[in-house]
């Protein structure tokens, strides 16, 4: 009957393999995922998913495939997840997504793109977006702007030498962005004041010379925080004092001279904090004695350039129970009040100065 729903059976899906061998997948049509990753195919024909209208999750992540027809995902309207990671897809053409207004999860990683645009993907109800580890050069947000169901954006490992954050403002879900191991010499982050979810911000391995953080003063939920590798010459740490759950800052690998802990007492949940491979000739690590979690503290890593504290009082971290790795230069003197050398409990990071006869006790 002209019109009637295709009866549930097996799709068969042809591809063909690195060796050239042709093959069937059977997939049963009231499935939901199609997992063909790692299944080292080269070409594969999609056209027998038309009309698959129980589809939700196609992977077809590290595989061979250089080219691929997306259309017959236009009459897949459940499509909520699609992985095309780790194919040699320069020139993927996904227009065809724009019919796909249920897509959650879109993953381009590693694909080989050069250029993209997200047009097709405004009407859909985007959570992550996955771009890493290819040649973009620029990137227009402005189609997912204000997306509200915007959670991740993944950029890292690309050529990105700026980027526009603006079309972000309205994206108020938003908990991760990531920037990594790009070119970008400053940023912007003030249109993402407003998202207030943010939990996990990588910026490390850029270029980047100067960089303001007024916009995380409403960042209560931030986690992790990576500002290292970068050119930066000074950074006001001010706007952390609201993020109390923060755990892990990387400023390692930068060219600042002068930091003020202070903000970062009231960061109870640090973890880790890692400030080597600076221009720092002193610091007052007094701010972290309210940092009772603190597991790792790093003030020196033999960077090719490094922080030159000749003096360094250490009796906050007595009460940093948890210690375990605190990296100093030898030839910093390390000082400490008499007393606690008494405590029964001691880090063990500190436990192993001791051991090494490191600390010169002040009485």
């Amino acid at each position: 009957m002209a019109g009637a729903r295709r009866e549930l059976t097996d799709i068969i899906i042809k591809i063909i393999l690195k060796d050239g061998k042709v093959s069937e997948v059977e997939f049963d049509e009231d499935e939901e995922t199609l997992d063909l990753a790692r299944k080292k195919i080269v070409e594969i024909d999609l056209s027998q998913l038309e009309g698959s209208t129980n589809l939700v999750n196609l992977d077809l992540g590290s595989n061979r495939i250089e080219s691929i027809d997306l259309s017959p995902l236009v009459t897949c309207p459940n499509l909520s997840t699609l992985s095309l990671f780790k194919n040699a897809l320069p020139d993927v053409d996904i227009s065809p997504l724009a019919k796909c207004n249920n897509l959650t999860e879109l993953n381009l990683g590693s694909t080989g793109i050069s250029e993209i645009s997200l047009a097709p993907l405004k009407n859909s109800k985007l959570t992550r977006l996955r771009l890493f580890t290819n040649q973009l050069s620029e990137i227009d947000l402005k189609p997912i702007s204000n997306m509200k169901t915007l959670e991740i954006v993944e950029l890292e490992n690309n050529n990105l030498s700026e980027i526009d954050l603006n079309p972000l403002t309205g994206c108020t879900e938003l908990s991760q962005i990531n920037l990594m191991y790009n070119e970008l010499s400053s940023i912007d982050l003030s249109p993402l004041s407003e998202c207030t979810k943010m939990k996990f911000l990588y910026l490390h391995h850029n270029v980047i010379r100067d960089i303001d953080l007024t916009a995380l003063s409403k960042w209560a939920d931030l986690r992790i925080l990576r500002l290292g590798g970068n050119e930066i010459e000074s950074v006001d740490l001010s706007s952390l004092k609201v993020a109390t759950g923060l755990r892990r800052i990387g400023l390692a690998m930068n060219r600042i001279e002068q930091l003020v802990l202070e903000p970062l007492a009231m960061c109870t949940e640090l973890r880790a904090l890692d400030i080597a491979g600076n221009r720092l000739q002193k610091v007052d690590l007094g701010p972290l004695r309210n940092c009772t979690s603190l597991e790792e503290l790093y003030l020196y890593s033999n960077h090719p350039e490094e922080n030159s504290i000749e003096e360094l009082e250490i009796d906050a971290l007595f009460q940093c129970a948890d210690l375990e790795d605190l990296g100093v230069h030898s030839d910093t003197k390390l000082l400490a009040s008499a007393t606690l050398k008494k405590r029964k409990k001691i880090p063990y990071a500190i436990e192993e100065l001791i051991e090494e006869d490191s600390i010169t006790w002040i009485k």
